[in-house]
């Protein structure tokens, strides 16, 4: 009992250590990567780029420098207001005459992080009333679920509601529905434009379209390429009404479900990660930029309206484990324990391991080192799973063991 004691308090040790000692590393040494901010200029048809450094620093691709309010003037859909205000907004730009309703008609912006992967399912959703002739949109007061039917429940009396669960039911069953849903995405809210309902995805992997019509379902099935899963569906509401919803695949690619034709149209903007990437994306008169940031580097892929690649640019930097600190850290420690990720929003343990296998060399140095301590303690085969927990956990288990020396066997 004393030495199962003894060892998880090493364990438990090991640990926190693991949490601890790395983070104070990095809050000491680590170097934070100033990312630039890249647009596409539809004046000069080059891509503007603003480095967060001291001085700023704003130039384009050719090497250019800017001034700030040069740098505006060519980015004059992001900076209408200010341009505005100074009298330097252009009356016409690429032979077309500049409106603000217009402008404002097909502004846009899309923002998406792998925290949004990993938000909790609330299970229960609101179906709002698409056409009820009021001027605001109104929360029901019922809410529904998609198991081996589709049920909707009172909010206040927690019943399901029979009449309105069947007639619902039947519509989607009509319409090839196979329960239960893998996926409902929507904008479970008053505060948009209008409701369009959501977009969900069945057991066998279809996506449909339902929505509520002066009390009757509206279901459309979207024609899907065959074998297409989606991981994420994120349903938008822009003032052009162009499309749905931003939809990523298994594969890696972005679509968007266009409006009135539900056309599933594949954005040319080549791989991306949801779960570890961010993506960003601006919508103009002319141009949507589509931003991919990663883990060292940054692609902007820029489409013209009908969704064809104009322009691209790249850039990278290194790493975190790339850096001076990164590599003394993957000497230092065989990796680290963090309680927080930038991939998710929620407290848990997070592993990550250092990069290649440096601190073998520390760990086999610290084996030594407790070699000689304990030498004179006895036999050594007693203490061969302190020798184990050093050798895998380095710094970690040296201090650990140590703390909680091996008294029994002396």
């Amino acid at each position: 009992m004393v030495k199962l004691s003894r060892y998880l308090l090493v364990l438990v040790t090991i640990l926190a250590m693991a949490v601890a000692i790395p983070k104070i590393y990095w809050t000491a040494f680590d170097q934070p990567i100033k990312k630039p901010f890249v647009m596409y200029s539809c004046i000069e048809k080059d891509f503007m780029i603003q480095r967060n450094e001291d001085p700023i620093v704003r130039e384009d691709t050719r090497g250019n420098k800017y001034t700030r309010e040069q740098y505006e003037e060519r980015l004059p859909f992001l900076y209408m207001r200010q341009l505005m205000m100074s009298g330097t907004m252009k009356d016409t730009i690429n032979g077309m005459l500049m409106d603000v309703h217009e402008i404002n008609l097909n502004r846009s912006f899309f923002s998406y992080g792998p925290t949004d992967m990993v938000m909790p399912d609330p299970g229960a959703w609101p179906l709002l009333e698409s056409e009820s002739g009021r001027a605001n949109l109104e929360m029901p007061e019922d809410f529904f679920r998609i198991t081996w039917r589709m049920e909707f429940i009172d909010a206040k009396s927690n019943r399901i509601l029979e009449n309105k669960s069947r007639l619902f039911s039947a519509a989607l069953y009509n319409k090839g529905f196979e329960f239960p849903a893998r996926k409902v995405a929507g904008l479970p809210t008053t505060r948009k434009s209008c409701d369009e309902g959501y977009l969900i995805v069945d057991s066998k992997d279809q996506l449909f379209h339902l929505k509520m019509v002066k009390g009757n379902p509206y279901i459309r099935k979207v024609n899907l390429p065959e074998g297409i899963k989606f991981k994420f569906i994120s349903c938008v509401d822009f003032k052009d009404k162009k499309y749905y919803a931003y939809l990523f695949d298994s594969s890696g690619d972005i679509y968007i479900l266009t409006q009135d034709e539900y056309e599933l149209v594949k954005f040319p903007v080549g791989n991306f990660d949801p779960e570890t990437e961010e993506l960003r994306i601006y919508g103009d008169l002319f141009n949507y930029d589509v931003i991919i940031t990663g883990n060292g580097f940054m692609r902007v892929v820029i489409l013209d309206k009908e969704y064809r690649k104009v322009n691209e640019y790249n850039e990278t930097w290194p790493v975190k484990s790339e850096t001076r600190p990164g590599k003394i850290f993957a000497f230092l420690f065989p990796g680290q324990v963090s309680l927080t990720n930038e991939s998710s929003s929620f407290i848990n343990f997070y592993f990550t391991l250092s990069k290649g296998f440096n601190w073998l060399v520390l760990s086999c140095i610290l084996v030594v080192g407790h070699f000689m301590i304990i030498r004179k303690r006895g036999r050594l085969i007693r203490h061969v799973v302190d020798f184990g927990l050093i050798l895998v956990t380095g710094v970690f288990g040296f201090v650990a063991v140590n703390i909680f020396p091996n008294k029994f066997f002396d």
